[in-house]
């Protein structure tokens, strides 16, 4: 069960749940130049900069490194949404040469700009680590630095970022914990981990190197099926 900020309720692992939820989403994993893409769940480069930006971290700040290494994230999608492609013009100078995706170059004045969105989508997502860094991040949520979003600055929350903590065994029983309806879940891989016959690995590119650089690495993933009608799938 959920458990109030600051009870002092011990517990085998805590986790930190935060419900992500709005018209719009964007979780962009290999975005690149003109085209912005969305993945069906959110990125843990993105949590990691919604946490950043209610700690008042700036976008290149040494401190979003920190945190990504201080914290694990697992995800479940309570409701997968569906995709919105929208485009978008960029206009300058006439006759300014861009780069392009494959490495070659553009010249002209307006650039068409393909961006992708989750519409009605809903997410909970989970974060386990260092206790010290998660009590840290549910203040931050609760008293926020700067306004938060989901992706991208046009994506808005329509429900308050209410941090929750929680006790579970581990992730996989934390992911299962209050849910309704056959979900989605994404867990991060840690060594020692073992991947169960009904899971599959996924690599995400969404684990920062380098926050000055924009730099990412790949980080590995659990992804499987919670079967909400069948008997023990939720707790």
């Amino acid at each position: 069960m959920p458990v109030p900020i600051g009870s002092g309720v011990s517990s085998k692992m805590r986790f930190l749940k935060l419900k992500l939820e709005g018209p719009l989403q964007s979780w962009g994993e290999r975005s690149r130049w003109d085209s912005r893409d969305t993945t069906a769940m959110p990125t843990k480069s993105a949590v990691i900069g919604l946490l950043g930006c209610c700690l008042g971290y700036p976008r290149h700040s040494e401190k979003l490194n920190e945190l990504d290494a201080a914290l694990h994230l697992a995800v479940r999608a309570d409701e997968p949404g569906r995709i919105l492609t929208d485009f978008h013009t960029v206009q300058t100078e006439e006759g300014k040469t861009f780069p392009t995706a494959s490495g070659g170059k553009r010249t002209g004045n307006t650039i068409i700009t393909p961006k992708q969105y989750l519409q009605g989508a809903r997410f909970t997502v989970f974060l386990w680590g260092d206790e010290e860094m998660l009590a840290k991040c549910a203040e931050a949520l609760l008293h926020p630095h700067w306004t938060p979003y989901l992706g991208r600055r046009n994506c808005v929350p329509s429900s308050p970022l209410i941090p929750q903590f929680m006790e579970a065994a581990d992730a996989d029983q934390a992911v299962r914990t209050d849910c309704t309806e056959d979900a989605a879940v994404e867990i991060e891989l840690l060594s020692g981990d073992t991947v169960r016959e009904d899971e599959h690995v996924i690599r995400r590119l969404d684990s920062l190197v380098d926050a000055s650089r924009n730099e990412y690495k790949h980080r590995y993933v659990r992804a499987s099926w919670i079967r909400a009608k069948e008997e023990s799938a939720c707790i």
